[in-house]
């Protein structure tokens, strides 16, 4: 106890209280944990495990009396951080009560971004996911989504309904009527974008990229939301309720996000990619986060296995017309 003392420089009598506790980590100070996490080996690792450990056994026990079990194995072997997970968790508990208030929104809000976007999906995923049976989670994130749908706007309750819109449909396939909100406005023109691209990663549909891409060309509000979403998403772009973009932006993170798609995604989204965000893509960064060069042949390595004429056609065009840019 006194070389504790001695080499973290805290008093004695803080080492004595603590000493024989086994709930000490509850009642040290930031400070005076903070000078035992730098002079006793072992501390920093031992908080972080405790810290993490208590919130999956509260979350495992919530969910288990909402009627959901946590396959702890692939809780343990995920490769997404575990606070991510954690945070998918929690998120799964709000929609499980059914709590449509502010409290839900602003928080399934914040898991727009790629990271915590990966722990949603392994939330959600049928196989090998968090849960050893999400379907009751799909019903009541179903039951949930017609009330997050705001009559007055909301930045968050718009970025909450397309992420939890966006992974129902991404399970299912389908972009689901059920979901469907006002025909008017930000958002449900948002929540529209959302299910599409969870249906096109479902489905592999490539009538539905099509639809999608000529509804952009009739739409300057969705070809707004479309350009918008990418760069906030991957954090190239601050995230904005104006939704609205700085003029000059370099899309170094996005640019990193669309070549692992262009490797990964089916054909109907690469289709999506090719026909309608990489155009818009390039007219807000022509050097497309100064990877121009590997967007090319990262295209022309997947057009050509393509089977659909089509997919094939547009991403033809698309290389000319990024070899003859300036």
């Amino acid at each position: 106890m006194s070389d504790v003392a001695m080499f973290s420089g805290l008093d004695k009598s803080t080492v004595s209280r603590l000493w024989d506790n086994t709930g000490w980590l509850d009642r040290i100070s930031g400070r005076s944990l903070q000078s035992l996490m730098s002079s006793v080996p072992g501390i920093a690792e031992y908080f972080m495990a405790h810290s993490l450990r208590k919130r999956r056994d509260s979350l495992v026990d919530g969910l288990e009396s909402a009627g959901l079990a946590v396959d702890l194995d692939a809780l343990d072997g995920s490769p997404v951080a575990r606070q991510h997970l954690l945070n998918a968790l929690e998120a799964a508990l709000h929609i499980m009560r059914g709590d449509a208030g502010q409290k839900v929104t602003s928080y399934l809000a914040r898991f727009w971004g790629r990271e915590p976007d990966r722990a949603l999906e392994v939330l959600y995923a049928a196989e090998g996911g968090l849960l050893k049976d999400p379907r009751k989670l799909l019903e009541a994130s179903v039951d949930l989504a017609p009330r997050l749908d705001r009559k007055t706007y909301s930045f968050h309750s718009i970025l909450a309904l397309n992420i939890l819109t966006h992974q129902v449909s991404k399970v299912t396939g389908t972009p689901g009527a059920e979901l469907a909100g006002r025909p008017a406005g930000r958002q449900s023109a948002f929540m529209m974008r959302g299910v599409v691209m969870g249906a096109l990663i479902g489905s592999n549909d490539v009538e539905l990229a099509e639809r999608y891409r000529r509804e952009l060309d009739r739409t300057p509000m969705y070809t707004a939301l479309e350009e918008w979403s990418f760069p906030t998403y991957t954090r190239d772009g601050r995230i904005s309720p104006d939704f609205t973009l700085p003029s000059a932006l370099l899309l170094r993170n996005t640019a990193r996000e669309v070549l692992r798609e262009i490797a990964s995604y089916n054909d109907a989204y690469f289709y999506y990619l090719v026909s309608t965000y990489i155009p818009l893509a390039l007219r807000r960064d022509p050097t497309f986060g100064h990877r121009r060069t590997d967007l090319v042949a990262a295209l022309e390595r997947r057009g050509t296995r393509c089977a659909d004429r089509r997919i094939r056609t547009a991403c033809a065009e698309l290389v000319k017309k990024i070899k003859g840019m300036p």
